[in-house]
């Protein structure tokens, strides 16, 4: 099982939210009508907020063109 970033196991609901997260990415690496990319990238920016919040992840969301 995953653990945030203070070493705790995660509870279903925030692995559900991670995952979420990490879908979002992998989405953002592909090659989608420029819409789609640049609504995708800015709903990423603002869900990031809530799973660096939640110390489920970190990252500098500029590393990955977000």
């Amino acid at each position: 099982m995953a653990t945030d970033l203070w070493g705790r196991d995660l509870d279903p609901l925030e692995r559900r939210l991670l995952d979420v997260y990490v879908e979002m990415k992998a989405l953002c690496a592909e090659d989608l009508p420029p819409v789609a990319h640049a609504n995708l990238r800015a709903a990423l920016a603002a869900y990031s907020n809530a799973i660096v919040g939640l110390g489920l992840e970190y990252e500098h969301l500029l590393d990955l063109g977000v």
